[in-house]
């Protein structure tokens, strides 16, 4: 590939071609006339969007919602800490509450 693309410019440039030197970034394009639209852009006008609320909003009225567990009632006493009017723990008692 390398030998034919060199045999290729030896006969551009021995039949009268030049080769010129050009910035980086520089573009082939001439200054006095527009540029072209880019290869991206399509001709066709833009469609309009097809919304799907309607039917996210079904699918999701469909989801089953998770049944809420039950409260666990403890049936056990419970400490509590008695406190004295400085808040210094005087006694523990047990309560039911």
């Amino acid at each position: 590939m390398r030998k034919a693309l060199r045999l290729q410019t030896e006969a551009f440039l021995s039949g009268g071609g030049e080769i010129k030197q050009h910035i980086a970034g520089e573009t082939g394009e001439s200054k006095d006339k527009p540029r072209g639209r880019s290869v991206f852009v399509s001709a066709q006008p833009r469609q309009t969007r097809t919304y799907v609320n309607e039917a996210v909003n079904a699918l999701d009225s469909r989801k089953k919602k998770a049944p809420e567990k039950p409260v666990k009632v403890s049936k056990r006493p419970k400490k509590k800490i008695i406190l004295d009017d400085f808040g210094e723990p005087v006694r523990e008692i047990w309560s039911e509450e």
